[in-house]
């Protein structure tokens, strides 16, 4: 399991960071391309596509799960059912989501007032072409289930970097050739078919050899159903979170000041992303032994203490290493625009993503051990409380409201709270984890204010406070770094 764990989180870190990296590199080239007004409009009709992918009602995360349960239990009566379930539910629920996309396209827009009459015509033709997306989206994502369920995270992260880098250098030729919102949102509906005829090739390779056929059974149905239904409200909200704040923003600021907030938080939530990518395995493999309840207690807390500190070193790093040389990337994403009140929304932003980042060993935790009612609620109650305060912000203080009232999103690392104690691991073991790179992230965030403004300090400061990090971190799990090295020194002979 160890060893699973590992890999599978270097296949994700490594897949992610190629991903998260042409995320970000291609903000400030669409920006320069098609302004900042227009890249707020890209904005709006990408996150309206986005909220409609809620319609996935958790059945990709219930998919892995319960696939997860029956392959460890060699039940193959248990599989063709799990997978009756959710491959007929998802073909029901993206059908539908296609079809209200497309019919209520209209209707969506009135929440909107501030739209031109241009811009009201073309997002409206954006958001009919983002109902194919989410139909792609909905059915890919039960086959990303069955793939990490078989552990084939090694697959799964070569067709997920792919898309993502032929949508990425895609939408910079079409947006270079002249292409804009209409155009990008089609070019968005290609790859995604692309990549959902990939997956359909890489499960049937998987399945090829176990004699599975349609089955029903109304027990399963309704274990699977509530289990989905709890993911759905979790689903819900950190997708409300992630861009129901920029539909908020749009309404009550325009489109080029979405345009500016939208590049900021697009960039600082890609610390949440990518420090979640090497301990997502923790689902799987926790889901198949907690079946049995076969587990090492010693083993299981050095396996979470493992992934916490890992979790907390990438999500604290990126965010100490983004402050750092906050100056350098608002210039690069703004141009003449740069201002010193950028700058100041780019850290406040990057503080609080970073420390929210740090609960996501809490959260799988309460995945795999089915409190998801728990989670579903904290997750909720979080989206809603940094929406409200989002709303509030924008209205009264405008766009730094709009930064300060992520904080809102704070109250999910309750999740923690709950996921430890769900696992018997007490509070002061978990804290007592965090405590090095938390401290260490606070004294970064001072030498930042007192640090001249010049970029080879800044850069030195990045250099210095990373090599601290690494260095803790190998310092801590000496024995996993040692046995690493020992494979990586035999493979080479």
């Amino acid at each position: 399991m160890k060893n699973s764990l590992l890999k599978n989180g270097f296949y994700n870190s490594v897949a992610g960071l190629i991903r998260i990296g042409l995320g970000i590199l291609i903000i400030p080239v669409l920006i320069r391309i098609l302004g900042i007004e227009e890249y707020g409009l890209w904005t709006l009709a990408s996150a309206i596509v986005v909220m409609v992918t809620l319609a996935e009602a958790g059945l990709s995360t219930a998919t892995t799960v319960f696939v997860s349960q029956d392959l460890g239990k060699k039940d193959i009566d248990g599989l063709s059912q799990t997978l009756t379930i959710t491959f007929g539910a998802m073909l029901i629920l993206a059908t539908l989501a296609a079809v209200a996309l497309w019919m209520g396209a209209e209707a969506i827009i009135i929440l909107f007032p501030k739209l031109g009459q241009l811009q009201h015509l073309k997002i409206i033709q954006a958001i009919q072409i983002g109902g194919l997306v989410v139909a792609a989206r909905l059915l890919q994502q039960i086959l990303v289930g069955v793939e990490q369920a078989h552990q084939r995270y090694d697959l799964m992260n070569v067709v997920n970097t792919m898309q993502c880098v032929l949508l990425s250098v895609g939408m910079l030729v079409v947006a270079t050739l002249g292409g804009r919102t209409v155009e990008l949102m089609q070019w968005q509906a290609l790859t995604s078919v692309v990549s959902l005829l990939s997956h359909i090739w890489i499960v049937r390779s998987l399945l090829k050899d176990i004699n599975l056929g349609l089955s029903w059974n109304q027990e399963k149905a309704m274990a699977v159903g509530g289990y989905s239904l709890m993911m759905w409200v979790n689903t819900l909200g950190s997708t409300l979170f992630s861009r129901g704040d920029r539909l908020i923003v749009g309404s009550l600021l325009g489109t080029q000041m979405v345009g500016v907030y939208a590049a900021i938080t697009d960039v600082t939530a890609q610390i949440n992303s990518f420090s979640a990518l090497p301990v997502q395995p923790l689902l799987p493999s926790l889901s198949n032994l907690i079946e049995y309840q076969d587990i090492n207690r010693h083993q299981l807390k050095q396996q979470v203490k493992q992934a916490t500190q890992i979790n907390g070193l990438v999500a604290l790093g990126m965010g100490a290493s983004l402050i750092t040389l906050s100056p350098l990337i608002v210039r690069i994403f703004f141009s003449q625009q740069t201002t010193s009140e950028y700058i100041t929304l780019f850290c406040i932003a990057t503080a609080i993503y970073a420390f929210y980042s740090c609960h996501a060993v809490g959260y799988y935790s309460l995945l795999a051990t089915k409190a998801v009612k728990t989670c579903a609620l904290i997750q909720l109650l979080g989206s809603l409380s940094s929406l409200l305060l989002i709303a509030f912000g924008a209205y009264n203080f405008g766009l730094i409201g709009a930064i300060l009232g992520n904080s809102g999103y704070l109250t999910t690392f309750l999740v923690t709270v709950f996921g430890m104690k769900r696992l018997s691991i007490p509070a002061y073991f978990w804290f007592k984890w965090l405590l090095f790179p938390l401290s260490w992230f606070s004294l970064v965030l001072f030498m930042h204010f007192i640090l001249p403004n010049n970029y080879i300090a800044q850069s030195l400061m990045f250099l210095i406070q990373n090599m601290i990090l690494l260095f803790w971190l190998a310092k801590t799990h000496k024995d996993t770094v040692s046995v690493l090295l020992s494979r990586y020194a035999t493979s080479k002979r």
